[in-house]
């Protein structure tokens, strides 16, 4: 399972939890077993910590290793999440491409005109 996956499984579950009106803080193994994803803790904890950096859950204060859905993760969820952001970076990765192409050959093609009028102006001259 790609580290993708395994933060959108995690956002699917947090978010169904929400959906049924649970809202309290887990431990991130807790987490991780209620999305059915069998991870060892550390790993659980990394992909916590990793979606509160992003600002999708937050962390209770008293205790690193309890994690809760906040709105912003429930959005996000609902845009498609990492996956989604994912495909946009490549959909735009790739149009960028696309326009350095063709912004290349629009330059090679001037340059060229610009040496054939040269040479026509060169060669009417002689």
């Amino acid at each position: 399972m790609t580290p993708e996956s395994k933060l959108d499984h995690i956002l699917k579950s947090l978010y169904e939890r929400y959906k049924e009106g649970h809202i309290l803080y887990l431990h991130s193994k807790a987490i991780c077993e209620l999305a059915k994803l069998n991870v060892p803790p550390a790993e659980a904890y990394l992909i916590m910590v990793k979606l509160n950096s992003d600002g999708y859950v937050d962390g209770l204060e008293s205790n690193q290793w309890m994690f809760k859905i906040n709105y912003e993760g429930i959005l996000f969820f609902q845009e498609g999440g990492y996956k989604a952001q994912l495909r946009d970076k490549k959909r735009k990765r790739i149009k960028e491409d696309i326009y350095n192409i063709i912004t290349a050959t629009g330059a090679i093609i001037a340059g060229l005109y610009a040496i054939w009028q040269v040479y026509i102006e060169l060669t009417k001259h002689k």
